[in-house]
């Protein structure tokens, strides 16, 4: 089988994309959207999926829940590029929503038994009792950054996590 930087082994070409999508601005992917050019959107969530779903992510504290959230997150943004032809800043405009819905989701009711602090370290050459010290540290940490209002949650998670500037963080 024949491997190419511009298709992936194993994967057969979708009609109507290309490989330069991935090097678009966003506002050309955003125009292609609106014109009906599905690779434009998959050219989008490929750019923003991992850094949503870290987001999402460090908001709900779960791995599964955020990856629930960040289905609808892409949705919500796909309907509405569809349904509104107003020049978007993308990356702060997918953040506000992911932002939105990660606060939806956690308004939910959440099954009890569940603990999504367990967070399991593998660092090498540690002791038990410095994992145990960490790990209550990082669960401290998370409680302390859980009670800030919600406001200051989310602009510190997208300073901190996903390196947003204050420009951006201001839009989101």
């Amino acid at each position: 089988m024949e491997v190419s930087a511009l298709k992936p082994a194993g994967l057969p070409g979708l009609p109507g994309r290309s490989p330069l999508l991935r090097l678009a601005p966003d506002e050309r992917l955003v125009a292609l959207i609106r014109r009906g050019h599905h690779g434009a959107f998959e050219a989008l969530v490929g750019r923003y999926q991992a850094r949503l779903l870290a987001f999402c992510r460090h908001m709900l504290g779960s791995k599964e829940d955020a990856e629930d959230v960040l289905q609808e997150v892409f949705a919500a943004a796909f309907n509405a590029m569809l349904a509104d032809e107003r020049p978007l800043n993308v990356r702060p405009w997918l953040y506000r929503i992911a932002r939105n819905r990660s606060l939806n989701h956690l308004r939910r009711a959440r099954p009890i038994g569940v603990d999504s602090m367990d967070v399991h370290y593998s660092e090498g050459g540690l002791t038990t009792a410095d994992k145990v010290h960490r790990r209550e540290d990082f669960r401290l940490l998370l409680t302390d950054v859980q009670a800030l209002p919600e406001t200051q949650r989310t602009a510190l998670l997208l300073r901190e996590i996903d390196a947003l500037s204050y420009e951006q963080i201001a839009e989101a």
